[in-house]
């Protein structure tokens, strides 16, 4: 994203500049707190400062149906956007991981509740959801490099704008995004036995090899163990089959750093170090990437 573009951005979506619409329950960010170059930059890179819409979860579902015709994607252009990511020179790369394999198979299905928690055992979209969203502030989040693609929700709107960029212009990694991705894949796969997630998030913070905060660290770990390449504990993921969402997060309920904590979730939660890496599965998705 232009740099100039990202720094109104953060002015813009920057608490509290936001009047809350009560009867819609979403939040309005203010433009009229930016200088007029701010503003007539959003005009210029056609940023909607608030782009509100009502979502169901048989709409949001239509809509991913919808996106699996589009030419534009592939999980080649995928893999590829997440590499940049990574390595730093295109944050926004991160996401369509996740946001793509939710997309790729979403299939046709009425809400059906799981039976411990308040979401669609099958996609995974939250009771809370239904109503009112402001797409605008989740495209900003992220552009930042932040992880939307676990629900449906966040998964349409980042595959949307991801398919209007790549329908511009290719991403293509820099050698630096491929050394800082083959890297993080070694770190994954040298770990010492008993390593938790929680341990491995420390190293790697201190390593300074991954741009960004520690959730942004924390999606591309998250990410990565969606489709497999992470292993976890309790079951088998992978890019080419879908696994219901009541199933996944039923996992945390095996696992002893999961209790009294909210931030550390299924499938990332279920890695340990002797569990490294999937060669095998890493070579499906990033093999063009991956360096011996």
């Amino acid at each position: 994203m232009n740099h100039k573009l990202l720094k109104a951005l953060n002015k813009l979506y920057k608490y509290p500049n936001y009047d809350y619409d009560r009867e819609r329950e979403v939040s309005l960010y203010l433009l009229d707190t930016l200088s007029p170059a701010d503003r007539e930059l959003l005009e210029q890179h056609h940023w909607q400062a608030n782009d509100i819409g009502h979502i169901t979860h048989d709409s949001v579902i239509q809509s991913l149906t919808t996106m699996q015709a589009n030419a534009n994607l592939s999980w080649k252009v995928i893999a590829a956007a997440f590499v940049t990511g990574v390595g730093g020179s295109f944050p926004r790369g991160i996401s369509p991981l996740t946001s793509y394999h939710q997309m790729l198979h979403t299939r046709p299905h009425r809400y059906e509740e799981a039976e411990r928690f308040r979401f669609c055992k099958v996609c995974g979209f939250n009771h809370n959801d239904e109503g009112w969203t402001n797409a605008s502030y989740i495209r900003y989040a992220i552009h930042l490099g932040n992880v939307y693609g676990n629900s449906p929700i966040g998964a349409y709107v980042d595959i949307t704008e991801f398919a209007q960029i790549i329908k511009n212009e290719p991403i293509i990694p820099s050698s630096e995004d491929i050394a800082v991705f083959n890297r993080l894949l070694r770190s994954l796969a040298e770990a010492p036995e008993d390593e938790t997630p929680g341990k491995y998030e420390k190293r790697l913070t201190s390593m300074k090899l991954v741009k960004g905060t520690a959730g942004v660290r924390r999606g591309i770990l998250q990410s990565l163990a969606t489709v497999g390449i992470l292993p976890n504990q309790v079951l088998e993921l992978q890019a080419d089959r879908w696994s219901n969402r009541e199933d996944i997060v039923n996992g945390e309920l095996q696992l002893n750093n999961t209790r009294g904590r909210s931030d550390m979730e299924m499938p990332w939660a279920g890695w340990y170090g002797g569990l490294g890496v999937d060669w095998d599965k890493a070579q499906l998705l990033f093999g063009e990437w991956i360096q011996p």
